[in-house]
């Protein structure tokens, strides 16, 4: 079997060690700000405090706290860990063990590893300097307080219901004209040329049919809707009141969104700045380029050393470098017209991308960001992954094989997880009172036809009203339904009628056309992903088998004590 990049083990042992990310704005992780406080002395290693020492080599405090809450790093500088710290320091630990180990093999000096470092360490500058530029930048108050209430917005709203769109834009133009929305929904309704809809509850945009949610959402409280085309008729809605409810969860993300925007922003305003100061770009020869041409063709432009920008106290950008990077960009394959419409097409982008990396590279070094802990951490962490990576190909899959009958003990004995859910048809009629709903009850089971009394009967919930559930006689998971529903359809069978009362006071009838019980899966289908899953098992045994038998050999010490 292929070896899963040993991914499993790997994202299960190194879990939020290693956000590398390539983009131009990271997860900002303060890594290169202080933890602070006073560290027990045992702890201190090279100037830094450490958590734990694998064969002299230590494990940094900050390693370990980067992707924690304050709160937890606050804890860890104590010296106290939950059951969850001292886990994740476990599995640093054994990242640390397995690295050493790959090392004496000289798995650290395989070209290919060597290369992915070089690479990558020069996108981690990056990022540890945009982290330090962007740190001060702070959200615009109102700007996330729009945001906000943008999404956490609810409308409460009523609406009139007209079979006649000639009745509905009548209606609408009499309530434009400052005539009181009450009174003349009473007027349709006594007429018979409207339903009312009288909702008192609130709802998110979501929960409005799309072409509404539009329209009302430009709309102050007291103001109608334009007439709107339904499959059920034509609808005018009337906003009743807007209110935004606290959410901390959208707030949080209000924020994260607005300080997003605004660092890009700045970003942005910076960049120009440098460019301004560092860089000169011959436009001429920019423009001249062109990649569609016979001649002088691609191979020869790749080895063009002609000078398409120049950046002070930095190496140029010269043609060969340009079509490079194009070239690796653009569409590959045997249409070569095309690639080279592609390049001309992104060339100028493709210049302003290389140049955005070389002035943050060349940046990073002015100010010592290549010397600093929070990029040499990164580096060797991401250095570690790859190294891990080649180890378990290496050592650990070669003997952690999988054979057939595994793959069919395990489907065998938790095939309950292998299988298709249990299924009902079930078809419903919505009545605005339960009272409605029980008549409907009475007269199904006296043996009226479901298709007369879907089709007769009167207090039916609107189509289209917000919230509503409808139920088709389609195939539906039992558990995808409402929890209520699930309790009132317990035990069914088909050609039973239940009751079943919404939170919004809608009374479902619920008419039962048919039970499908739970099946196995074929063992075909499911076995790739039972494969996977075994395998990972193995990989991940191995491993851990191994960090046991190298941590019996080898001096650990750690300085964290448990917090009962």
């Amino acid at each position: 079997m292929k070896v899963e990049r040993a991914e499993v083990i790997r994202k299960d042992l190194m879990r939020n060690r290693f956000p590398v990310v390539t983009g131009l704005l990271v997860a900002l992780i303060h890594t290169s700000a202080p933890l602070g406080g006073a560290e027990p002395a045992h702890t201190q290693n090279k100037g830094r405090p450490a958590v734990a020492v694998v064969n002299r080599d230590p494990i940094f405090l900050d390693e370990m706290a980067r992707d924690l809450r304050p709160s937890d790093r606050a804890r860890l500088r104590q010296g106290r860990g939950t059951t969850e710290d001292m886990a994740l320091l476990d599995r640093f630990i054994t990242i640390r063990l397995i690295a050493q180990e790959a090392a004496t093999m000289g798995l650290d000096e395989v070209p290919e590893i060597r290369k992915q470092v070089e690479v990558t360490s020069r996108e981690i500058l990056r990022e540890v300097l945009i982290e330090r530029l962007v740190k001060g930048v702070v959200p615009d108050a109102r700007a996330v307080e729009k945001l906000f209430k943008e999404s956490v917005r609810e409308w409460k709203t009523s609406s009139l219901l007209f079979t006649d769109e000639a009745a509905a834009s009548r209606v609408r133009k009499e309530i434009a004209g400052s005539a009181a929305f009450a009174e003349v929904a009473a007027r349709a309704v006594t007429a018979k040329t409207a339903k009312a809809d009288d909702d008192s509850a609130y709802h998110p945009k979501k929960e409005f049919l799309p072409q509404i949610a539009e329209a009302i959402a430009t709309l102050q409280a007291g103001q109608v809707s334009p007439v709107f085309r339904l499959p059920s008729g034509f609808v005018v809605v009337r906003v009743i009141d807007i209110r935004y409810p606290e959410n901390a969860e959208a707030r949080a993300e209000a924020r994260k969104r607005v300080v997003s925007q605004q660092q890009l922003a700045f970003l942005k305003v910076h960049e120009q700045a440098q460019r301004r100061q560092f860089v000169v770009v011959n436009q001429t020869l920019l423009k001249s380029l062109n990649y569609e041409a016979a001649k002088p063709g691609i191979d020869a432009l790749l080895k063009d050393k002609r000078v398409v920008a120049e950046i002070k106290g930095g190496a140029s950008v010269t043609v060969g470098d340009l079509t490079d990077y194009l070239r690796m960009q653009s569409f590959h394959g045997s249409d070569q017209a095309k690639q080279g419409r592609n390049m001309n097409a992104k060339k100028e982008d493709a210049l302003d991308a290389t140049l955005g990396r070389r002035l943050l590279n060349l940046e990073a070094q002015r100010l010592g960001i290549d010397k600093t802990n929070a990029y040499r951490d990164r580096v060797t962490g991401y250095k570690e992954s790859l190294i891990f990576d080649s180890f378990v190909q290496k050592v650990i899959a070669p003997e952690s094989k999988l054979k057939e009958e595994e793959v069919k003990q395990y489907y065998n004995a938790h095939v309950k997880e292998y299988s298709y859910p249990a299924m009902l048809r079930v078809k419903s009629l919505t009545f605005v009172r339960r009272a409605s709903g029980e008549d409907a009850i009475r007269k199904l089971r006296e043996g009226s036809d479901y298709g007369w009394l879907a089709g007769s009967a009167e207090g039916r919930v609107a189509k289209g009203t917000p919230g509503l559930l409808t139920l088709d006689g389609q195939p539906v998971t039992i558990d995808s339904m409402p929890e209520g529903m699930q309790k009132a359809l317990t035990g069914s069978k088909a050609g039973d009628f239940k009751l079943y009362e919404s939170p919004e006071g809608h009374a479902y009838v619920l008419a039962v056309q048919q039970v499908l019980a739970s099946t196995a899966r074929p063992y075909d289908e499911v076995r790739e992903e039972i494969s996977k899953k075994v395998y990972g098992e193995k990989i991940k045994k191995g491993v851990e088998s191994y960090a046991a038998r190298l941590r019996a050999q080898s001096k650990v010490e750690t300085y964290l004590e448990r917090v009962k």
